[in-house]
């Protein structure tokens, strides 16, 4: 039973100024909600890092899954132990950056399969909502790569 949500939006920023963000875990904090802090010492597609979500509850630490990693373009993380899925895609458009954001949950415990059933498709488009609204605000701030 997987939940998902995907959406795109336009951000007057270059791709490179967003995968600094989207790109590299350790940045995640800056803006992805409910990212506290993250722990990624080795940056390459299929290596696993630490990272501390604040929960529904209380503050979690999570195991994540950086599945692909295709330069200024894709990034996808699997959260291990939840079963959620994220990953950007990048394009460049019209003078910025098309990103489409695609977040899902396949549950993989009693947990979050009863939390997917109940309001999966409606937290992912949330998440997804403030996490791209978010990404924008960081972006248009950053100064451009040099």
């Amino acid at each position: 039973m997987e939940r998902s949500s995907r959406q795109q939006v336009h951000i007057e920023a270059a791709p490179a100024t967003i995968w600094e963000l989207v790109g590299d875990p350790n940045r995640h904090p800056d803006w992805w909600p409910d990212v506290i802090e993250v722990e990624c010492a080795d940056l390459r597609e299929g290596c696993r890092y630490r990272g501390v979500i604040k929960g529904p509850i209380r503050t979690e630490e999570h195991e994540l899954l950086l599945e692909r990693l295709d330069d200024c373009n894709e990034v996808s993380i699997h959260c291990v132990g939840t079963g959620v899925t994220t990953r950007f895609l990048l394009t460049q458009a019209q003078g910025g950056t098309f990103v489409e954001g695609y977040f899902s949950i396949e549950p993989n415990s009693i947990g979050t399969t009863v939390i997917a059933a109940v309001a999966g498709r409606r937290i992912m488009r949330s998440w997804l909502e403030q996490s791209l609204a978010n990404l924008r605000l960081a972006a248009e701030q950053q100064p451009a790569p040099s």
